[in-house]
């Protein structure tokens, strides 16, 4: 129920913050009972140094935030061939 506007998405230090805020839907009217708050949001999440931070991207799709984390490329596991 966010707009990509009304979204800051930052990374420093080992950190992914996502700062935002949600507006009322309809000003109007009071609701009887809601799923979900309105106003300002504020998270911080501590991210692993397996994370490759050149790589980090978001995706807003019909209100619903994707954060995708790769990993680098020295953690990922990899086959090790026998040699015979």
């Amino acid at each position: 129920g966010v707009y990509a506007e009304d979204l800051d998405i930052r990374f420093e230090d080992h950190e992914l913050t996502i700062q935002g805020k949600v507006a009322p839907r309809h000003a109007d009217v009071e609701p009887l009972i809601s799923e979900y708050g309105i106003g300002d949001f504020y998270r911080t999440f501590r991210i692993g140094e397996s994370i490759d931070a050149t790589k980090i991207s978001a995706d807003l799709n019909s209100g619903v935030l994707t954060l995708h984390l790769p990993k680098t490329e020295q953690v990922k596991p990899r086959r090790i061939e026998v040699k015979a």
